[in-house]
């Protein structure tokens, strides 16, 4: 092998290495993370009212699959009482296809009859 030879498939191997290199640096990595995960459940927080809020939780799969009973539940307690929730599976699918339902809660648990206003959201 002369030098020129030598030389000649030095450069043609370095060459194709660089190459081979860039080629890699530009695939996509397609085992990598899809980004972040959505939350399965949204707490959402009251109006408040008399000094005070309460929150509660609505559930990803309630509002991608709505019961026909709806859902309800209480609310968090402050003030040492909570308030009924209860939204319809209209409402649910309204959520879910984009809408934001604005929903009343019965009146408190314990005297000081009030309610307090929530405004549900897709989150998703």
């Amino acid at each position: 092998m002369t030098r020129k030879d030598f030389l000649l498939t030095g450069f043609g191997g370095f060459a194709g290495l660089l190459m081979s290199l860039g080629l890699t640096k530009c695939s996509s990595n397609s085992t990598g993370p899809t980004g972040p995960t959505q939350p399965t459940d949204k707490t959402f927080t009251s109006s408040s009212n008399n000094g005070h809020t309460h929150t509660f939780t609505v559930q990803k799969t309630n509002v991608q699959t709505p019961p026909a009973a709806g859902i309800s539940g209480d609310t968090s307690s402050s003030g040492g009482h909570t308030h009924t929730f209860a939204m319809t599976q209209a409402q649910l699918q309204s959520v879910m296809n984009g809408g934001s339902v604005d929903i009343t809660t019965g009146v408190s648990s314990v005297g000081g009859e009030h309610t307090h206003g929530f405004t549900i959201t897709k989150w998703f």
